[in-house]
């Protein structure tokens, strides 16, 4: 039975071999064809959308920008705005985004996470939940280090802890030496003094 279907199957293979593919010809084109010219469509160009307080897509965006092109030029952006004499939200703003850099020492960012905090609930909900970022992964940062901090100071207190057991160690090991050597000698059969009778 196997037989017969293998050598159907291979009867069926060499038909299929044997026969001609047909040839496609191309269609003859006609020469009387109208071209058309189309003209690109220009792109539109990107609108420099200046750095607001509102919950528009195009002010989002400049946001994200602004983020993203401050991580380069993170100290000259710090001048720019420290050489800026205006105090509104916009720069409020920006300096908090600046100072919440991982760059930033512990203290100043822990100070303004808590001003981040009390900003995000002035902004329009969508810019605030832009920015909530920034202020989740710091806080995680601030916990990491607070964590590590801790770890640190336990770390030294236990070094200390170990240090003062060796030590309280040593001097008990000198003092059981000397007991083992006081036993010893207490041990050690007394040698009694000599008769002349051999006694």
């Amino acid at each position: 039975m196997r037989t017969c279907i293998h050598l159907s199957v291979l009867l069926l293979l060499s038909g299929c071999q044997t026969l001609q593919t047909p040839v496609t010809q191309p269609l003859a084109v006609s020469t009387e064809s109208v071209t058309e010219t189309v003209e690109p469509v220009p792109e539109p160009a990107p609108v420099e959308t200046t750095l607001a307080i509102s919950d528009d897509s195009n002010n989002l965006k400049a946001w994200v920008q602004y983020r993203s092109s401050i991580l380069p030029r993170l100290n000259d952006e710090r001048e720019l705005l420290a050489a800026e004499n205006s105090n509104d939200a916009i720069w409020q703003l920006k300096r908090t985004i600046l100072q919440l850099h991982p760059d930033t020492p512990y203290l100043s960012r822990l100070r303004v996470q808590m001003q981040l905090s009390e900003q995000l609930q002035l902004l329009p909900a969508p810019l605030a939940q832009l920015l909530s970022w920034d202020l989740a992964f710091n806080q995680k940062l601030l916990e990491a280090e607070s964590a590590v901090s801790a770890l640190t100071r336990l770390n030294a207190q236990q070094h200390d802890n170990i240090e003062r057991l060796q030590k309280t160690n040593r001097e008990l090991q000198k003092k059981i030496d000397a007991l083992t050597q006081i036993e010893a000698q207490l041990n050690q059969p007394a040698v009694l003094p000599e008769n002349n009778n051999g006694r």
